[in-house]
């Protein structure tokens, strides 16, 4: 009887313990967009999930390897401060009426107390405010200026400001930029659009969102088509898969850029033999880039768009013959020194995600793999390649054509002779 008596002690405080944990479980929010990594995608390249000099928002506040530009955020607060015409002190009674909106946004638990993360919204806040503002405006830029006045550092900053996991939310900076200006205007938008069109292509600013979550978002919007594109039903469960680009060659399609006046990567067209496809610049910044992109896109958007487009691409390279093809056609700017690296970017780039059995670009997979399965298109094409690649080949061809032509007479002259 004491044994039963006790194990029904101890099933209630278990009991009693679970339930405390139950009721102090925290609500999950809408407004959820700043997500950590998920450890599948960050082994396969830790470096471009982490920041190199500085932390924005709470996941990596405090490291003592960022502590170096801890000073330079707070340079960048004090020449902020003159240039909003209030005091520190109201800035500060302002961003406390946006932490519960702020600490909402993020998928992890915030460990940071009230002041701690007020603070933390002030000091990120207005340091990527007057960054972006001297990016704008370079007469801002005070003397011996630390990161603008060494090329690796706003390098190093911008790169650091496209991770998933370093981000604040838009309406704070938004909202801080709006301190600085008259009711009724906001260049928050063409603020940011001019900081980031200085290093990356296709960005549009009649693209940006109204509201986006926060920078990665930002540039996500920039890549996506202005009229969303339709997704196309994969009527057999099969991985999406369109041809390489030698087997496109081999086939007799032509490669070339896109002419296009939509500033979108995704405006890829194949019509009668000719791929076009929108210049894409391979560099140091694209493979931390496009994996927060994917990441962001894995965590949090019902349409994976973009991962779509990269899977499209590592199709069509798959091996350094295929990059230099696609570099050739000048589809590709390779910056990353060799050829070999452009395939392997573009592989590991489509690991270990979750892809749907729909797809952006089936159609455009199924036309090109009918394309190269008609026999015809093969042999005008060997004939091109191999025949008429230059003014030589095709000289030679005229002129064993012309014997073929001469004997075929002088056969004929015979037998009528006899």
């Amino acid at each position: 009887m004491e044994d039963m008596d006790r194990r029904s002690e101890d099933a209630g405080s278990l009991a009693d313990s679970i339930k405390a944990k139950l009721e102090s479980l925290p609500s999950l929010s809408s407004k959820c967009c700043i997500y950590k990594v998920p450890n599948k995608l960050r082994r396969l390249n830790p470096d471009a999930y982490s920041p190199r000099v500085v932390s924005i928002g709470p996941f990596h506040h405090g490291k003592e390897e960022l502590q170096a530009m801890e000073e330079h955020k707070y340079r960048y607060l004090k020449s902020f401060l003159p240039r909003a015409c209030f005091s520190l002190e109201h800035l500060v009674k302002v961003a406390r009426t946006w932490e519960e909106n702020a600490r909402s946004c993020y998928a992890e638990d915030v460990e940071l107390n009230s002041d701690e993360f007020v603070k933390m919204l002030v000091v990120d806040g207005s340091f990527l405010v007057e960054l972006m503002l001297i990016s704008w405006d370079p007469r801002l830029r005070g003397e011996n200026d630390r990161i603008y006045g060494k090329p690796w550092m706003i390098n190093d900053v911008f790169r650091d400001m496209v991770l998933i996991e370093n981000q604040l939310p838009y309406f704070v900076v938004k909202s801080l930029v709006g301190l600085l200006y008259q009711r009724g205007t906001d260049p928050a938008i063409q603020i940011t659009h001019h900081f980031f069109s200085r290093y990356l292509d296709h960005i549009d600013v009649a693209k940006f969102k109204p509201e986006p979550d926060h920078f990665v978002d930002v540039l996500r919007s920039f890549i996506l088509p202005e009229v969303p594109m339709k997704l196309e039903e994969i009527t057999t469960f099969k991985v999406f898969n369109a041809p390489e680009a030698t087997e496109l060659l081999n086939a007799g399609v032509k490669f070339k850029p896109a002419e296009t006046t939509s500033s979108c990567f995704l405006d890829i067209k194949f019509a009668n033999g000719l791929l076009e496809i929108p210049t894409i610049t391979v560099g140091d910044y694209t493979e931390p880039l496009y994996r927060n992109i994917i990441v962001f896109e894995q965590c949090h958007c019902s349409d994976k768009i973009f991962l779509d487009y990269i899977t499209l691409l590592s199709c069509f390279i798959r091996s350094p013959a295929d990059a230099d093809i696609l570099i050739r056609s000048e589809i590709f700017v390779n910056y990353l020194g060799n050829a070999k690296d452009v395939p392997k970017l573009f592989s590991s780039l489509c690991q270990e995600v979750v892809t749907s059995t729909r797809s952006h670009f089936q159609s455009l997979s199924e036309d090109l793999h009918a394309y190269c399965t008609i026999r015809r298109n093969r042999w005008k094409a060997v004939l091109r390649r191999d025949y008429f690649q230059n003014p030589w080949s095709v000289a030679s061809v005229i002129a064993a054509v012309f014997l073929l032509i001469l004997t075929c007479i002088q056969a004929i002259c015979s037998i009528l002779a006899l």
